[in-house]
């Protein structure tokens, strides 16, 4: 009886390990002024390796160095370090089946960049933390700095006025998600990367939105007292209503939602779509919700269905 009671205890293991072996492998990429050792991230990776025993998470890293990674993620252009990630994880045989993508703040908006611009190796599934999904238009952190609406609104305009010059669209990463909802026509041609990432320019790119259609499941966060992503409503696919710059709309009134662009409204429809409001500022990473409501419904529960 013991001998038979230790054989189907090993025949489960075995079983076990077998599915944890078996998990789609994660990709997680940091925010600006952050690298791959910055302590969200590697909480992150430690979370994930806890909860999914065996599983390969794949930690962006585009310096040769923490330093580097860091000055990287500020000077070097979205469109460029996405391609650099691109061609790591092609050159990966762990992620050639594909990957669970996490992106904290600027990495949210990259990894789902990394999804639609390297689709050959594809994305599953999608997590953005208080990323600038929809753009950003605000001096991070202005008002809790300096206490001044007037000067941080001298600040916006300034920056506006040369957001779109070929030199900084260059220069810093910031600048390719910087959305002037007062010049929308100027972002639409010459952002070098938000507006064709999101699908707003004339020509849609039908691959962008067979990638986004093809996730089993895309949560978005935000946070209700963030500072950093202006405004907040952008880690929701909101933003502010075009030709003012106070009111907001959510995304299902957006015209890229309305008309489907980029395929979030199949998703939503589809129940595949996940929006949550987190309380605190930027970078409250609540690891417990985010493994009770995120990670364990939707990313270990759902891998785990194709074995049952």
């Amino acid at each position: 009886m013991l001998t038979k009671f230790i054989f189907v205890f090993l025949l489960n293991l075995t079983f076990l390990n077998g599915i944890f072996g078996e998990h789609t492998p994660f990709v997680i990429w940091h925010g600006i002024n952050s690298c791959y050792q910055d302590g969200q991230l590697t909480g992150l990776k430690s979370l994930l390796e806890r909860e999914i025993p065996g599983v390969y998470v794949y930690n962006v890293q585009i310096g040769n160095d923490c330093a580097q990674d860091q000055w990287d993620s500020i000077i070097m252009t979205a469109v460029n370090q996405v391609e650099h990630v691109c061609n790591n994880i092609k050159s990966d045989p762990k992620l050639a089946n594909g990957y669970y993508g996490i992106g904290l703040s600027q990495g949210g908006l990259l990894i789902r960049g990394l999804a639609q611009r390297c689709p050959e190796v594809p994305i599953k599934g999608l997590v953005t933390y208080g990323a600038p999904s929809n753009g950003i238009f605000g001096i991070p952190d202005c008002l809790e700095t300096v206490d001044n609406y007037e000067q941080c609104e001298l600040a916006r305009q300034l920056l506006a006025a040369a957001a779109y010059d070929p030199d900084l669209q260059h220069l810093v990463a910031p600048a390719q998600y910087w959305r002037d909802p007062l010049n929308h026509t100027e972002f639409i041609n010459r952002s070098m990367f938000l507006s064709d990432l999101n699908n707003l320019k004339p020509e849609k790119n039908s691959e962008y939105k067979r990638v986004i259609t093809s996730l089993e499941n895309f949560v978005m966060i935000m946070w209700e007292d963030d500072a950093t992503i202006i405004p907040r409503e952008s880690s929701l696919f909101g933003f502010y209503k075009l030709g003012q710059d106070i009111e907001t709309e959510p995304m299902e009134d957006t015209n890229a939602y309305k008309e489907d662009w980029l395929g979030l409204r199949t998703l939503q429809e589809s129940g595949r779509l996940y929006q949550y409001t987190l309380p605190g500022g930027h970078m409250n990473m609540m690891y417990s919700w985010f493994t009770e409501t995120v990670l364990r419904p939707l990313f270990i529960n759902y891998n785990a269905t194709i074995f049952n």
